[in-house]
């Protein structure tokens, strides 16, 4: 029997109040946990993502800004809209890039029209999206034929020794050091939400389902972590 709410508006409410309130001290533990890797899994994301001068990209579920900085940061002629539902977070990224324009809102319903971002990103959020399909289907909506989906998610580790062992430091090691440093529930929740996630190929189907082409999963850290790529099928002219 699962603790926590893993689905559903339950699960939306549970999740804001929960990042609200490890909002100021979410970079440090992540820093720690990560051993510092989170920063080379976004620039890899960054990178793939391929901007160019011009393009708009949405980060979406962005936390403190992180991704969208790096986005930047490669490519600084582009524009990034940051996006959360938890205004804490976005407060965080304003202080880190004043100019960078950020919202509050939810995946499920994304306030902006049809095909108007040339890429999303979507750093370690999919998993706490409320209602996965609907969110994936309204990312997908808002980006334009053509443009890029980039998703960073952890999954449950493949076979083998690296694997039983970053299985053992998600599973043991981050609840402790959360505990310790946030004295919050939200890091017992991390290799929980992991577990009832679904696997890789399932994800890759759900974003073939709602219209990406050439969608492909690369695998990092043993398994534990996916860098999920796509590209919205271009207009049929024909």
């Amino acid at each position: 029997m699962t603790r926590f709410v893993h689905q559903g508006n339950n699960k939306r409410i549970f999740i804001r109040r929960m990042f609200a309130d490890i909002a100021g001290r979410y970079d440090l533990l992540n820093r720690i946990i990560s051993l510092g890797l989170d920063r080379r899994w976004r620039r890899r994301l960054a990178k793939a993502m391929a901007p160019d001068a011009g393009d708009r990209f949405l980060d979406l579920a962005c936390g403190t800004g992180d991704q969208a900085i790096e986005l930047l940061r490669i490519q600084p002629g582009c524009q990034v809209l940051a996006a959360d539902p938890v205004t804490g977070m976005l407060s965080i990224a304003r202080q880190k890039q004043p100019h960078l324009p950020v919202l509050a809102c939810e995946s499920e319903t994304l306030p902006f029209p049809d095909a108007c971002f040339s890429g999303v990103t979507i750093t370690f959020g999919i998993r706490n999206f409320s209602f996965l399909s609907l969110g994936l289907r309204e990312v997908i909506r808002v980006i334009e034929p053509g443009g890029r989906l980039g998703i960073l998610e952890f999954a449950r580790p493949s076979s083998g020794f690296l694997a039983s062992a970053a299985g053992w430091y998600v599973n043991t090691v981050i609840p402790f050091i959360g505990r310790l440093l946030a004295g919050s529930a939200a890091y017992n929740y991390l290799p929980e939400s992991i577990d009832v996630f679904p696997a890789p190929d399932r994800i890759m189907a759900k974003l073939k389902n709602w219209g990406l082409v050439d969608v492909r999963a690369r695998s990092m850290l043993a398994g534990l972590v996916i860098l999920y790529l796509g590209k919205k099928a271009p207009l049929n002219t024909d």
